[in-house]
């Protein structure tokens, strides 16, 4: 491996760890957050990517609401996810960037559809993710850079 192939992917790990280190310390337990607002909607249009969280919108409602892995695992195929739209609920969420809002709990009056403890799992594992990522770098780039002995 030569030296700038080694610098450059010390580098990037060394993001990885950083970006690990800053999402430890800035996800906080739901019991401790101060800042959450509750929004009552109607469901009018689920945003369910192939990859990743999906996303919901409300009647009348600009803002857009991240979600959980497990939403989007429970709820958006076809089948499900319709017999989400124009149910009447209640969203408990915190802005995070102008009209985006992290989802925390969807209730209707009769099911929970998103709980606290799914997104604190997600946030969980993709801190998790992340210090994986970083040390299989790091490993790789010393796998590669031991000296091998001559028989």
């Amino acid at each position: 491996m030569n030296k700038f192939t080694k610098m450059a992917l010390l580098a990037l790990a060394c993001f990885f760890l950083f970006l690990g280190v800053k999402s430890a310390f800035y996800i906080k337990p739901y019991a401790e957050l101060t800042d959450l607002t509750r929004i009552d909607g109607v469901i009018h249009q689920l945003h369910c990517p192939h990859k990743g969280a999906a996303a919901l919108s409300l009647k009348d409602s600009e803002l857009t609401f991240n979600l959980s892995v497990k939403f989007r695992a429970d709820y958006c195929s076809d089948n499900d996810s319709q017999v989400l739209l124009g149910k009447e609920v209640q969203v408990v969420a915190r802005q995070v960037n102008g009209d985006f809002y992290q989802a925390y709990e969807i209730k209707t009056p009769k099911q929970v559809i998103l709980s606290a403890e799914e997104i604190e799992a997600d946030q969980g594992s993709s801190t998790f993710g992340v210090f994986l990522l970083a040390f299989l770098i790091f490993a790789f780039v010393f796998y590669k850079d031991r000296k091998k002995k001559v028989s």
